[in-house]
């Protein structure tokens, strides 16, 4: 158990990196409007600070995690939480969006600036994590 919260606790850590860079290139394309790469977040400054805040609950408490303390494993599931519903969130609105083209008749064309596509595959890789919360014997404080 203990290697698997490690495995886990640093793949978590690596990816609430990548939402705190993936945040901050929202919030800078928002004032700045000239970011853009492979994967390019839509300029937006609260979906930007959305993605601070899950990236800093996730890196926050890692060592708790990494000791096997359940501080550090709350935290992560609080970053699990906001991740699956910031995620889910956004694979809903593309549902309706592509929902509402078929029921209008219109036809719907996937585009990576509606929809925050960053968000949805940080989600994704994120599901590993709940492993961790599956099977917590060893924890303690």
């Amino acid at each position: 158990m203990d290697g698997k919260v490690r495995i886990i606790g640093i793949y978590s850590a690596i990816i609430g990196i990548a939402y705190i860079v993936y945040g901050l290139i929202e919030m800078v394309g928002w004032t700045v409007r000239a970011v853009q790469f492979p994967l390019s977040p839509t300029p937006d400054i609260f979906a930007g600070f959305i993605l601070l805040i899950i990236g800093s609950i996730l890196i926050y408490r890692i060592k708790a995690l990494l000791d096997m303390k359940y501080e550090g494993l709350s935290f992560l599931f609080v970053g699990l939480v906001l991740s699956a519903i910031i995620g889910m969130m956004y694979i809903l609105i593309m549902g309706a969006d592509a929902l509402d083209a078929v029921i209008v008749g219109e036809p719907w064309n996937f585009d990576t600036a509606a929809y925050n596509l960053p968000a949805i595959v940080l989600f994704i890789l994120l599901l590993p994590g709940w492993l961790i919360l599956r099977d917590r014997e060893g924890f303690g404080e």
